[in-house]
């Protein structure tokens, strides 16, 4: 039943991907791009989750282990430029200033290089829960596969995403109150509630990602294509 939750995620996050794609086509824009960068293998974080107790443990899941992992520390930070970006658009008018977008910049460098060094220094370990079957830096309580492996490992503590949640959450407030629109903020709260830790895995917070993601496009979409046509030549 895990198994099938994830499975089921994966198809909504490769869905969600698809849209953006097609959106970027119809009208292309900076901000929808960055978001696509981040989200092409947000699919991929539940669909190697989904397959782990099929393939076993070994040298494959390992190597698709790697790849999620490094897909995460690598394109997450974007999505800082991202909420500089839309706060931009917006018409905050903090956001016009060069050194303001200057510093999303500058922390979104600082998180992708202090997250992906983990890359080189960490091993991971098998977990399971129910009949999934995955490998993480650290074998949680409760999901180790055998005895003994409980607390495993090294906890790599979430700063960068919560820190991206409470600016967007913010942002989408600001938003909301300055151009009454929702859904921003609702997305950003869907996701705060739904990576609360639990003892069932990440499921739920993978569940929350592509509702996360899904508003942080519309959010490109609507403003990122507004400033557009307000900046191009009549």
């Amino acid at each position: 039943m895990i198994t099938f939750g994830y499975s089921v995620i994966a198809v909504i996050a490769f869905s969600c991907f698809v849209f953006g794609v097609r959106a970027y086509i119809s009208e292309p824009n900076k901000i929808l791009f960055l978001i696509l960068i981040n989200t092409s293998l947000l699919w991929f974080d539940s669909f190697v989750t989904a397959i782990g107790q099929y393939t076993g443990e070994g040298t494959l899941l390992l190597v698709m282990t790697y790849i999620r992992y490094a897909a995460h520390w690598l394109t997450l930070p974007l999505l800082f430029i991202v909420a500089g970006m839309i706060l931009r658009a917006a018409d905050f008018k903090f956001a016009q200033s060069k050194y303001v977008m200057g510093l999303f910049c500058l922390i979104a460098v600082f998180f992708i290089v202090y997250d992906f060094r983990y890359m080189f220094i960490l091993d991971f370990y098998p977990v399971c829960y129910a009949e999934t079957f995955r490998y993480a830096t650290q074998v949680p309580i409760g999901q180790e596969c055998s005895p003994g492996m409980a607390g495993m490992g090294y906890k790599v503590l979430p700063i960068a995403p919560i820190l991206l949640t409470l600016i967007l959450l913010i942002s989408g407030i600001a938003i909301w109150i300055k151009h009454k629109w929702p859904w921003l903020a609702v997305g950003c709260g869907v996701m705060l509630l739904a990576a609360q830790p639990t003892s069932i895995g990440p499921i739920l917070s993978n569940a929350g990602e592509p509702v996360f993601i899904f508003a942080l496009m519309l959010a490109a979409i609507k403003f990122g294509s507004k400033a557009k046509k307000e900046n191009s030549p009549a």
